[in-house]
């Protein structure tokens, strides 16, 4: 009776009048209901229920009916009911669902929960059912298997680590930390290390030697071929920062009297190895780049067609010993896939693509904003880093900061008999403004220089928007700071703030911050004119600068007015 009312009421679209009465249903009898439902009235009756009952009840139905419904729903609308589902202890997850269910519910499921359940499901295989947990790991994505192994102890990284197909393994090992990977290769016998070499691309290679210590490098380069030993020291030789360390070698080269059929052997002959094939260079017999072809391209012209009829002649690449950060904003700039690099004789040595230039750029903007802050960049997890390490890149910082402090004590002292004690507690707040003021300017200009839009030959302009910028803000904070001084201190605290010793800390504090905005702005633009990188800048010495000028202002104008006989 209640199937019959269920089918009714889904038929005429009484979407309330059905959830009344679902709620009125034991869990098995709606299990019973759904498995009978045919077409669409099954996915339209479980997208009725709570996302706890709905949990509840695809536990209970057969194999057949939970895949129709992780079918016909889409990710979105299963994710809640998939969390709900994974909340189950591990143990009754597993025997409740095949196997397969299970991993498809795990692919349902938020990031967070999915990866949780798996490294619990890990830890629940103490009895070595690594058949049930294979075909878990074996279609997630390479960077949430790197999450979840994370999370696993020392002793079962390795073993769980085995269960991955080759190429997947591969592609975990290069998103994995470096402490994880040593412990991998110091676990892997010769004949696993040169496995996963193998299915490594030439730059990730690179990477991995660099991250490791001496002996474990020794190790790697035994297990590399010859071909792949000469390609590591190739890029090994350029300078870190440079478009030659960042590059791999693996590219599709065509040449130019090669026909769209021969491109297409090479291409499916050659693929196999390379990192990127959708943009393929084209160079003649030593290697000088001539053009460029995309397979967009090659589909779209006749089997017999030359690639030299329309190759692109007009393209950009990069020299070797190029900033790697350049190359990364020229990709980002050009929306382009790759770009090449060529040597000092126009010789194509390799590509950089975007997945390396995204962490070139995201490296960056970490290391900026550590300079920003007083801090020198590590390039370990903060959680990998020992104490000491984290003291080395600390301390210098603090101690120039310390001993900067000196100019402004020294101002102090010189001028600290001739304030009054009221006139001296305005000091911080004139330094601390100033100080804020210049750090506005500077973060804002760096940015414009990180994303190429301010050039040391815009100073001019730079200076005169930041001035007139300055102006405005000056005369709010210094109103501001009189009101503050006359209605906050003097009628509630109680100083003997004048209307004379307001003006003079509000005046003093406008000009600040107008000092202060023209030296944020200047200093960034000065240090990248010589070379040097302006987040270096941006804190200890424009804090310095701004707090001496500030201070200096505020002495100025106060003593100023004590020698007219106002203050």
């Amino acid at each position: 009776m209640d199937e019959e009312k269920i089918v009714q009421l889904l038929d005429e679209n009484r979407i309330e009048d059905l959830q009344s009465l679902l709620d009125t249903i034991p869990l098995e009898e709606l299990a019973r209901i759904l498995e009978g439902l045919d077409g669409d009235r099954l996915p339209k009756l479980f997208d009725c229920l709570d996302k706890e009952v709905a949990a509840d009840v695809f536990v209970l139905l057969n194999r057949d009916t939970q895949k129709r419904v992780l079918k016909d729903f889409s990710d979105v609308k299963l994710q809640s009911v998939t969390d709900e589902i994974l909340d189950d202890d591990v143990e009754e997850l597993l025997e409740s669902m095949p196997t397969d269910v299970v991993h498809e519910v795990l692919l349902k499921a938020t990031p967070e929960n999915r990866n949780d359940k798996i490294v619990e499901i890990v830890n629940y295989l103490e009895e070595k059912k690594f058949s049930q947990l294979k075909p878990l790991l074996a279609e997630l994505e390479p960077a949430d298997l790197a999450e979840i192994f994370s999370e696993l102890n020392e002793t079962d990284l390795p073993i769980v680590f085995r269960l991955l197909p080759k190429e997947l393994a591969a592609e975990t090992f290069v998103e994995m930390n470096s402490a994880q990977q040593e412990l991998l290769i110091r676990s892997f016998s010769d004949k696993e290390l040169k496995l996963i070499l193998d299915e490594l691309f030439v730059d990730d290679t690179v990477d991995l030697i660099e991250e490791m210590p001496a002996n474990v490098v020794k190790r790697i380069l035994l297990q590399a071929d010859s071909e792949t030993r000469r390609e590591i020291n190739e890029i090994l030789k350029y300078p870190k920062d440079s478009a030659g360390s960042l590059m791999t070698t693996e590219c599709i080269s065509l040449r130019a009297h090669m026909t769209v059929r021969e491109c297409f052997e090479k291409i499916r002959k050659e693929a196999i190895d390379k990192e990127t094939i959708y943009t393929c260079y084209v160079t003649d017999d030593q290697k000088t780049l001539l053009g460029i072809v995309t397979v967009k391209d090659l589909l779209l012209h006749s089997y017999d067609d030359k690639v030299e009829s329309f190759m692109e002649t007009n393209f950009i690449f990069v020299d070797t010993q190029e900033d790697k950060e350049e190359v990364a904003n020229l990709l980002s700039k050009y929306d382009l896939l790759s770009v090449p690099v060529v040597d000092q004789e126009n010789r194509l040595v390799g590509i950089v693509t975007v997945d390396d230039a995204l962490d070139v750029i995201t490296e960056e903007a970490t290391e900026d904003i550590s300079y920003i802050n007083s801090v020198t960049p590590s390039d370990k997890p903060y959680l990998e880093t020992n104490v000491f390490s984290i003291y080395l890149h600390r301390i210098p910082w603090l101690l120039i900061l310390m001993v900067s402090a000196t100019f402004t004590g020294l101002i102090l002292n010189t001028y600290e008999t001739m304030l009054s004690t009221l006139l001296v507690a305005c000091v911080p707040m004139v330094m601390g403004t100033g100080g804020n003021a210049g750090s506005q300017a500077s973060v804002t200009v760096i940015r414009g220089m990180a994303l190429d839009e301010i050039r040391p030959r815009d100073i001019l302009q730079v200076i005169w928007k930041e001035l007139r910028v300055s102006i405005l803000i000056a005369i709010s904070v210094g109103i501001v700071c009189f009101a503050k001084l006359q209605l906050i201190d003097r009628l509630i605290f109680g100083y003997d703030y004048t209307l004379i010793y307001s003006l003079a800390v509000g005046v003093a504090i406008a000009f600040a911050v107008i000092v202060a905005k023209i030296v944020g702005c200047c200093v960034p633009i000065f240090a990248k004119a010589i070379r040097i990188d302006p987040a270096v800048f941006a804190n200890p010495f424009i804090t310095t600068i701004t707090d001496v000028l500030s201070l200096l202002i505020f002495c100025g104008v106060t003593l100023g007015l004590f020698n007219l006989g106002v203050v």
